[in-house]
């Protein structure tokens, strides 16, 4: 029976095993070698092949035979074939064995490079060399040395049992010598087969893992290699795909790259792939490495990446990059870099786009929290029936449509971080009570648990609204509003800061490699005389206006054409006690639409915003302007 032993040396017989005495110059040849890993099997020569079949299906990686069994198997076998060569001492060793024989012949295959007839007369015999191809030719010549009366051959394992078979003596071309070194380049190339067998399987496990589907394509369209992932993406089986045609396998695969995207989409059954290939040719692989997704699991993949990428919690701003000259604002600043070294709780104040989460970011960077999250939340953003979930997070579920894991919220996902509260004052009523007991307890229960979560955090919150306003109107919690206001920060807007304006419109046209100086003489003025309503943000997109109207011709840039794009500055009212003739119509109407709304509703806020398509802030803001709208007060 085959050995179960990686290294084989295969000989075959015509009648009799043994008969040549190639047995025991195997055996002693392993043995000197002294390996496990070598195994020798003798069998009849018609019985070669399910032999050599037998000995790759029980894990042989090399097998050493003579030239003509050598050749047949190297066609029929995937595995290392290595071929036992007679060598000049070989042939002189038997020829010394049979030195009382006058006339020797020297058989063997017709590739053979070893020539003795030249070194009779050293020998003082008659030494002629005769060829064979194949098995029946070895026949035939040894009959015909048989006939020329020579007495002995000297040849392969089969020509000695031929010579034996017509009463000619017979000597093996092979010693225990050479066997021997065939044997150790054996295992040498043994060992170098497990190293890239090993690779291969390290490899393979690698791109087992991988959730995009691999496979290798060979120049002939044949699947050579396919990993785990791409037979589930063909709901096939290994052994089904691989040495099968690629068109067979993936349909419409067009392999053409000089032709086609190497990007394509793929129809498989009721699923659509979307594969890249990649041509290989060099002195190691040639051919084409597929790679494959399904195109739904794809979008999916590439929409939870943005996801991913949009929690990073990351912050851009430091104190460094506020530049100010305003006294007023410099103090600001000098106090929030001293309630940085806290933990207390921050409000900061200020009108829409004075930049009061550039603040926040530039505390917390300042802070000993830097390192974990920074988390912003606009309170005014949500819609209000998402809020409480996305705040609070949710447990597996808590209510229709919820994940099956559950959620982390935004709060606790900054734990050991910083949460930012952007328009608090616009949070919903019913979630300011909640959120009461996180800054209370510091502890928090998602949507549907019981159970209740530590929380290590430092809030701070921003508002452009007048919360002891919107507390003595009832639309925010007094508790909640003292629990905010203890360390408290202003921002001064734009208008009050004028010594800043050409700073900041300086900075901001550096972004586009363009300067101040660059502008016509009139510009920096309007822009110190403008009000700026909207403050720094609105600063900064009219800095991006200009530099967009100064990238045409210089006609383009007239007091004509500025005056058309830029009407802000060119306005000749630039006031902020509202005398405008406009402005004052503007309001008047306002007023009197809020008046009439307030009076059919009975003077009930929470009505009279939602009939004017307003939140209640925004009302409360315009009735500040409104003298008689204190009567109506609820």
């Amino acid at each position: 029976m085959p050995q179960n032993k990686p290294i084989n040396i295969l000989f075959t017989y015509i009648h009799t095993p043994n008969i040549n005495g190639i047995r025991s110059l195997v055996e002693q040849a392993i043995l000197e070698i002294d390996s496990q890993d070598i195994g020798f099997v003798e069998c009849h020569i018609s019985d070669v092949e399910a032999v050599a079949q037998q000995l790759t299906v029980n894990g042989c990686q090399i097998i050493l035979c003579t030239g003509a069994t050598a050749s047949y198997l190297q066609e029929i076998l995937s595995i290392e074939i290595q071929v036992i060569r007679t060598g000049m001492f070989d042939v002189i060793q038997a020829i010394s064995n049979l030195k009382q024989y006058k006339r020797i012949a020297l058989l063997g295959k017709s590739t053979t490079t070893i020539s003795l007839e030249d070194y009779s007369e050293i020998f003082l015999l008659d030494i002629k060399q005769f060829t064979y191809d194949s098995y029946f030719d070895a026949k035939r010549t040894i009959q015909l040395i048989k006939n020329e009366k020579f007495d002995a051959v000297i040849g392969s394992p089969i020509s000695v049992e031929l010579a034996i078979n017509e009463g000619l003596v017979g000597q093996l071309t092979m010693t225990v010598v050479s066997l021997k070194d065939l044997l150790t380049n054996a295992l040498r190339s043994l060992d170098k087969i497990r190293r890239e067998q090993s690779t291969i399987i390290r490899l393979t496990e690698i791109f087992n893992h991988l959730n995009e589907g691999v496979c290798f394509i060979t120049k002939n369209k044949k699947i050579s290699f396919i990993n785990t992932s791409m037979a589930e993406l063909l709901k096939k089986s290994p052994a089904d795909v691989l040495n099968k045609s690629s068109a067979d396998i993936f349909g419409n695969l067009d392999l053409d790259m000089g032709r086609h995207n190497p990007r394509q989409l793929l129809d498989i059954g009721n699923d659509q792939l979307a594969v890249h290939i990649l041509e290989m040719n060099n002195d190691y692989i040639n051919g084409y490495i597929l790679s494959a997704q399904e195109l739904n699991a794809l979008e999916y993949s590439s929409s939870e990446f943005r996801k991913v990428s949009s929690r990073n919690f990351n912050t851009r701003y430091q104190f460094n990059q506020l530049s100010t000259r305003n006294v007023t604002f410099k103090t600001t600043l000098t106090l929030a870099k001293a309630y940085a070294k806290t933990d207390s709780t921050v409000l900061i104040t200020g009108e829409s786009g004075t930049g009061k989460e550039v603040l926040a970011q530039s505390i917390h960077n300042y802070s000993k929290r830097s390192k974990a999250p920074f988390v912003a939340i606009n309170c005014a953003s949500f819609p209000e029936s998402l809020l409480e979930s996305e705040l609070f997070g949710y447990e597996e579920g808590a209510f229709t449509g919820a994940k099956k894991s559950g959620r982390i919220g935004l709060i606790e996902s900054a734990h050991n971080g910083t949460l930012f509260l952007d328009e608090i004052g616009d949070m919903p009523l019913h979630l300011q009570t909640r959120f009461l007991r996180v800054l209370q307890e510091r502890q928090i229960n998602r949507l549907g648990s019981t159970a209740s979560h530590h929380l290590n955090i430092r809030i701070i919150a921003a508002t452009h609204a007048d919360l002891e306003c919107l507390v003595a109107n009832g639309n925010f919690r007094a508790d909640l509003y003292y629990r905010l206001n203890i360390l408290r920060l202003s921002i001064p807007p734009l208008r009050n800061r004028p010594e800043d304006i050409l700073t900041l419109a300086d900075i901001f046209l550096k972004k586009h490699k363009k300067s101040i100086k660059d502008l016509p003489d009139t510009l920096p003025l309007l822009l110190k005389k403008y009000n700026w309503p909207g403050n720094i943000r609105e600063l900064e997109n009219i800095i991006e206006r200009i530099q967009v109207l100064f990238s045409f011709d210089e006609s383009k840039t007239q007091p004509n054409f500025l005056s058309l794009h830029l009407p802000e500055l060119f306005s000749s009212t630039q006031k902020v006690d509202h005398t405008s003739v406009l402005k004052e119509a503007k309001i008047n109407q306002e007023s009197l639409l809020i008046e009439q709304t307030l009076q059919e509703v009975d003077g009930n806020l929470e009505l009279a915003a939602k009939n004017l398509g307003i939140s209640r802030t925004t009302l409360w803001r315009k009735m500040k302007v409104m003298d008689s709208s204190v009567s109506y007060l609820k």
